[in-house]
């Protein structure tokens, strides 16, 4: 594990994850990986990489060999497929920004990954490195709500969001991931839950605009969307939020992919209805 520790001195947040990971060799012990705040520490240190990358900065190879080396403990440990989707698509990160140099304990897995078909272009690779970093984040929060995710789920999100071109085909599908954990955050984060809702409502609507929205995205879109307006209507009262959800729920009834999911869906919008005319409005 030589390769990992390194010697010159790192702001706060890389000095904290490298003393997580030498916590981790020197006590042969994953716990300090498996913490929540260890994927926020992950979710910090990258952001910084990034941004110093975009100035033209080298990119620190030490700094992302913490950060491969927390969501592999992750992955063996908690057997995440989301942790090691991500340390795979961070090591060939590593690989295409550094000349196709790896650390030898990633060289089989990187190779492996190529041969795949993963994409060695930097801007592919970082793109990749991203989308998988942010679901091991998601995962996480998912499974615990812990509040030191809070922002942190919704920050990587929004980072994807900014590094997928908008004429991407992707793009509506980035909306609707980041719209999904804000929507999920306004659900077990009470301070935020006015503003989070609002948000999820608005990206979620942005990608039904998007151009390039493709059918899955749209019925993905209107399971997201109906939910909340109708959370914002028993907030507000707004028979503007009643119309927007009874067109999300009549839409899928039409997108449903069975009879059963159209019966449920013909349901919901009952149940929607029943509901207003109980409120009086």
């Amino acid at each position: 594990m030589a390769f990992w520790r390194r010697g010159k001195a790192s702001p706060p947040v890389e000095a904290r994850l490298r003393r997580r990971v030498e916590d981790c060799v020197d006590r042969r012990s994953a716990d300090a990986a498996l913490e929540s705040a260890a994927l926020a520490d992950t979710w910090q240190a990258l952001d910084a990489m990034l941004h110093e990358r975009r100035k033209g900065a080298a990119l620190p190879i030490g700094v992302l060999a913490d950060i491969i080396v927390v969501h592999r403990l992750r992955a063996t440990e908690l057997a995440c497929a989301e942790d090691a989707h991500a340390y795979v698509a961070l090591a060939v990160w590593m690989y295409a920004a550094n000349g196709g140099v790896v650390a030898p304990q990633l060289r089989q897995e990187v190779d492996e990954a190529i041969a795949r078909g993963a994409e060695t272009d930097e801007p592919t690779a970082l793109l990749r490195a991203l989308q998988g970093h942010a679901s091991a984040v998601r995962a996480q929060w998912l499974k615990t709500h812990d509040p030191v995710l809070a922002e942190t789920v919704v920050a990587v999100f929004v980072r994807l969001l900014e590094h997928t071109a908008n004429e991407d085909s992707a793009y509506a599908m980035r909306l609707l991931d980041l719209a999904g954990v804000t929507a999920s955050r306004s659900r077990f984060m009470p301070s935020d839950a006015a503003s989070d809702l609002d948000d999820a409502i608005a990206l979620a609507e942005r990608a039904l605009r998007h151009p390039r929205i493709t059918g899955p995205a749209i019925r993905r879109a209107h399971k997201l969307l109906g939910p909340l307006l109708v959370t914002r209507l028993e907030r507000d009262g707004a028979r503007a939020d009643f119309d927007r959800a009874d067109k999300s729920f009549s839409a899928l009834v039409d997108l449903a992919v069975d009879e059963q999911e159209r019966e449920q869906c013909h349901r919901d919008l009952i149940v929607l209805h029943e509901q207003y005319a109980q409120w009086g409005r």
